[in-house]
């Protein structure tokens, strides 16, 4: 029958181990990622809504509406990553750094005026990639194992397509076609971030009303993309309809779980070759079976998890 694991927590385990790897070249294992990871959990448990507010400095007449566990925690979290930054800024100065992300960032020059981030920036840059960048695909892959799971027959089209993974290098991605459907049509139903705030630059008429500048607009990617109105067949799993030509439509118009327009997500291309990479990777390697007495039932938490957590059986293939 397979060993029965909670995949939320290890799909966070992985995620936080390719981003801290892109950033800092350090494994999950390496005693500051450790940290700042079980230090991230600590903040997740104690803040029920997606807040990287509390990490970034906001301006003094801003109304705080943190949790005070929740404000040590990312002051905490923001400790190590100065410790992380401030080694790396030495290296870069010695010639011994790394040519990962981190260091790419810190040594950008702005093209008009050549200046670079200082610590206090780069913190907040780091902090931003490694937050919003590990819980978002972590929750993502965790529902498309969810979804392959209580669709076999996709999985096992998925198992037999990563039979071509001879490596893990970007070349295997014009492989994955199956697997980026799946992952993308599991984006579409679980959007990790379910709702997300834009402030009006300009005044606007939208359905006969007037939105005045400075209005904050909420934005559901969850009820956008499961609109009966625009999607065929909008609650169903059908990776196939990305190839069709309601799906393409969609895709351009209405399709935005990294949001769209000048402040769409930064790590989206990243995202969308980690998931289907990772999730082929796992599925040529293992069966996951769903358990029928542990359904999970979406809450937005910092992203979309399950109340209970995802709860499935691996067992070698």
């Amino acid at each position: 029958a397979g060993q029965v694991i909670e995949i939320e927590a290890e799909t966070s385990h992985a995620a936080a181990d390719v981003i801290f790897r892109t950033l800092f070249s350090l494994p999950i294992e390496h005693e500051v990622a450790r940290a700042v990871f079980e230090e991230f959990r600590n903040y997740q448990r104690s803040q029920p809504i997606l807040n990287l507010g509390a990490l970034l400095p906001l301006p003094r007449w801003m109304p705080r509406l943190f949790r005070k566990d929740t404000r040590a925690s990312a002051a905490r979290i923001r400790a190590l990553i100065t410790e992380l930054t401030q080694e790396r800024m030495q290296q870069i100065k010695e010639g011994t750094a790394p040519d990962d992300l981190a260091t790419k960032i810190m040594t950008q020059a702005d093209p008009e005026t050549g200046a670079r981030f200082d610590t206090e920036e780069m913190v907040d840059q780091v902090a931003i990639f490694f937050l919003a960048g590990h819980e978002t695909s972590a929750s993502a892959l965790a529902w498309a194992l969810y979804l392959m799971a209580t669709h076999p027959e996709w999985q096992e089209r998925l198992a037999e397509e990563a039979q071509a993974l001879e490596t893990c290098d970007f070349t295997v991605m014009s492989k994955l076609k199956l697997s980026r459907d799946v992952f993308r049509e599991t984006l579409r139903l679980y959007p990790p971030v379910p709702m997300m705030v834009r402030e009006n630059s300009c005044p606007e008429r939208f359905r006969d009303r007037d939105v005045k500048k400075g209005a904050q607009l909420v934005l559901s990617p969850w009820h956008l993309h499961r609109h009966e109105r625009l999607w065929d067949n909008p609650d169903g799993f059908d990776p196939t309809r990305w190839q069709t030509e309601n799906g393409k439509q969609c895709q351009r118009e209405a399709f935005i779980p990294f949001s769209a327009g000048p402040r769409v997500c930064t790590g989206a291309g990243f995202a969308m070759v980690e998931g289907p990479l990772i999730l082929s990777r796992i599925l040529r390697d293992f069966r996951v079976t769903a358990q029928p007495d542990r359904v999970p039932v979406p809450v937005a938490h910092l992203t979309v998890r399950s109340d209970k957590g995802i709860w499935l059986a691996l067992s070698k293939r």
